[in-house]
């Protein structure tokens, strides 16, 4: 309200009542809110409309502020707002989608995480290669995907469920095509595994909050990169080979070494493959 207040050439006191509803501001201090906040005019006389939302789940929420976790909230809000509106116009893509967990997240193995994935990709007919526009295919399977300013580097997507309608929304910083991909993976793992959880910050031990993001990097691995397949992709342990193998998954080279290292694939030496990997690349030479 102070940083407001300053650039709207409004007190604080007067904002602060706006806030509350205590008091309307009049034309010209409508204004001046259009004016500093880059909103239309109309947007201040639209009717206030509540809509349910579920759990917001933050990417790089440990290093993000509550200042701009609750800016997301609002836009997500407003998003949330423009889907209710586009859809008395537009059928959108029915939601299809796996039944999301219900459980506590402390039971939440491996092997439930990597079965979800597994159903996911069955359902949506990705088979078991590179996913080629995920943001198409989350779209298609009715998942809303939008883009806002973040305004911070330290976080990277959004995702809540508005109606029972996922919506995911990703950061307008630049970030790269790999690290986008697995952003949304991230956030579909967060939709499909933590439906019992009401509030993050409820969470109270960060063994928990850790678990929540640790469950969603998780998803994404099996997710962009099924064990089976990318197993017989992996034929050497060489930077110039995962930096091809960045192109062919479309994810970062530091994703592949992580999975490659989950599947022991790689021993304590990172450029060399495991005695288990180079007898299986011998056997395909012959």
């Amino acid at each position: 309200m102070t940083e407001l207040a300053a650039k709207s050439s409004l007190s604080r006191e007067s904002i602060s009542k706006y806030e509350l509803g205590a008091t309307k501001p009049r034309g010209e201090s409508i204004l001046k809110l259009a004016n500093a906040l880059k909103f239309p005019v109309y947007f201040f006389g639209k009717p206030d409309i509540v809509i349910p939302m579920g759990t917001v789940f933050f990417r790089s929420q440990a290093a993000s502020t509550n200042k701009l976790r609750e800016m997301q909230k609002i836009r997500l809000e407003l998003a949330a707002q423009s889907l209710l509106y586009i859809s008395k116009y537009i059928k959108l893509p029915q939601l299809k989608i796996p039944e999301p967990l219900n459980i506590k997240i402390e039971k939440i193995t491996p092997e439930i995480i990597q079965r979800i994935a597994s159903q996911t990709r069955k359902m949506w007919q990705l088979g078991n290669g590179p996913i080629k526009n995920l943001t198409n295919d989350m779209e298609a399977n009715g998942i809303i995907i939008t883009e806002t300013t973040m305004h911070s580097e330290k976080m990277d997507a959004v995702s809540t469920r508005i109606n029972d309608v996922p919506l995911i929304a990703l950061t307008d910083n630049n970030e790269s095509v790999m690290r986008r991909r697995f952003n949304l993976a991230h956030e579909l793992g967060h939709i499909l595994l933590h439906n019992s959880v009401e509030n993050v910050f409820d969470l109270n031990n960060n063994k928990y909050k850790n678990l929540l993001e640790k469950q969603a990097n998780q998803f994404a691995s099996y997710f962009l990169l099924p064990d089976e397949s990318f197993t017989d992709y992996l034929v050497a342990g060489s930077m110039n080979f995962f930096r091809q193998a960045k192109l062919y998954w479309n994810v970062s080279i530091a994703a592949l070494i992580y999975k490659a290292n989950a599947l022991h694939l790689l021993s304590e030496k990172p450029i060399h493959l495991s005695a288990k990997a180079n007898f299986k690349k011998s056997l395909e030479k012959t």
